[in-house]
């Protein structure tokens, strides 16, 4: 195990917020990919559900942490013209033994200022399934869903 990340996955928090951190930076900087492949089990995924650029139909699209870097993350480093943000406004966490469900609650920035002035550019929930195994907590999946005119957080997720 690697011991310069232990202190990233061993509660849901820091899984958590680890995950997040590493994903906001400024145009052009590259994120931590060693660290972010580092939070996933070796059969972890990422599941988006939005809707398809081929042919705009709502559907899950399931990745693998390198599927995921390779794409969106190579966008993140290179792709995008603006800085990306996000934090989290809401967590619920469900645990029983040795597993978690958390849904997290998201909004996304294109600035720190954006950020700081708490104007998001889209929101969504995060549908965290974890695992603790080997003294650590894993991601198993990481599931999100923007909000939509169509579909709306529900004030629940958002206090």
């Amino acid at each position: 195990m690697d011991e310069k990340y232990l202190k990233s996955v061993e509660s849901i928090d820091s899984i958590i917020d680890t995950n997040y951190n590493i994903l906001c930076g400024e145009a052009g900087e590259a994120r931590d990919w060693e660290l972010y492949k580092f939070l996933f089990h070796p059969d972890g995924r990422l599941i988006r559900y939005e809707k398809a650029l081929t042919d705009g139909v709502l559907r899950p699209q399931f990745l693998s942490c390198d599927e995921y870097i390779n794409t969106t993350g190579e966008w993140l480093n290179t792709g995008r013209k603006t800085a990306f943000y996000e934090n989290e406004v809401h967590k619920e966490v469900h645990a029983f033994g040795n597993i978690a469900q958390v849904f997290s609650t998201y909004q996304s920035f294109n600035s720190k200022e954006e950020m700081d002035n708490n104007k998001p550019y889209t929101r969504g929930i995060n549908s965290f399934q974890l695992l603790y195994d080997q003294d650590r907590w894993w991601i198993l999946n990481l599931f999100w869903a923007r909000e939509t005119e169509e579909l709306p957080i529900p004030e629940k997720f958002l206090r």
